[in-house]
């Protein structure tokens, strides 16, 4: 007994359906993210049963030497049994897939208390040696600052835009995803604050009880609920001003998705398509700027990344 359709936490329309696979979660990330724990227990490969008898009725020469290829291919191909799967659902309305029950922050609390820091990356790496490389560039300083030059050189014309508008005030951004504020433009004439996605707090507000420009730079893709985020969002844009989002592009496409290949759910719990994001921005009141698919520089990824931004002004 289970349900089948439930509204959609992109789009809001009735018409997010489960799939009927279930997705395989990285272990890190049920771990420390979901915190579930599973038992691993080994698995003889079948390969191996029975056939331990019948090679020692061999001469002794020709027995010895079939146990000694059986126990290469035993060591090569023991199964570790400790998979954790979750129903997800994908909404025929805009495309968004997800996980069907709604993952709330209280339960990835411990997983982005200690996000990009010493104790993740030294946990993460102890699940996956490779992220050890990975590791030193992804979060860095380094990196921080590249992604801050990439959206200071976009946004700023905006901005710009902005500052015509209120005359003499400095351009207040809020930047919402929690850090350090490290990709808010730099430029003098602009003041950013940082509000974390999980907080209760409310942001110092300004003399309109609202911020010039809210942006939100891959978060979207982490959160339980994308919709009730960017109304959230909404609540500190000011009338008129902007609210930007960016969020990378790995959905993996309805013909993917029909043939049941569907994406391993790791800490982007969330897969958006162009659609999705059109239908998430088109659902609430604002006017759309652009939404778009463009290429971002992540250090640790080594090359273009496809991002879908979506910029809109607030009515």
């Amino acid at each position: 007994m289970e349900l089948k359709v439930k509204r959609c936490r992109c789009c809001l329309q009735l018409e997010f359906h489960r799939l009927d696979q279930q997705v395989d979660v990285d272990p890190f990330f049920a771990r420390y993210g979901l915190q579930v724990h599973v038992d691993r227990s080994v698995e003889i490969p079948l390969f191996d049963w029975g056939l331990r008898g019948k090679v020692s009725k061999l001469p002794g020469p020709l027995a010895e030497k079939i146990n000694k290829t059986l126990d290469r291919m035993r060591r090569a191909n023991v199964l570790e049994k400790c998979t954790v799967k979750l129903p997800y659902g994908h909404c025929s309305h805009c495309e968004f897939l997800a996980p069907w029950y709604e993952i709330g922050f209280d339960q990835l609390s411990d997983y982005y208390a200690f996000y990009l820091k010493d104790e993740y990356k030294q946990a993460r790496t102890s699940f996956q040696p490779g992220f050890a490389q990975l590791g030193q560039l992804m979060g860095s300083p380094q990196e921080a600052e590249m992604r801050r030059i990439q959206h200071e050189e976009f946004i700023t014309p905006y901005l710009e835009s902005l500052n015509d508008l209120v005359a003499n005030q400095p351009i207040r951004i809020l930047d919402y995803g929690g850090g350090e504020g490290k990709i808010i433009p730099s430029s003098p004439w602009v003041k950013g604050d940082v509000l974390d996605v999980d907080s209760s707090e409310h942001p110092i507000l300004n003399d309109g009880g609202t911020y010039d420009l809210v942006q939100c730079l891959h978060v979207l893709e982490h959160v339980g609920n994308p919709h009730e985020t960017y109304e959230r969002l909404l609540s500190y844009c000011r009338k008129d001003g902007l609210i930007y989002v960016e969020v990378p592009v790995e959905h993996p496409g309805l013909d993917r998705i029909n043939a049941g290949k569907l994406p391993i759910c790791h800490e982007h719990i969330n897969k958006f398509s162009l659609r999705s994001i059109q239908q998430l921005v088109h659902s609430s009141p604002v006017e759309p700027i652009f939404i778009e698919v463009a290429h971002v520089d992540f250090l640790h990824l080594d090359g273009l990344t496809p991002v879908i931004r979506a910029l809109a002004r607030k009515v």
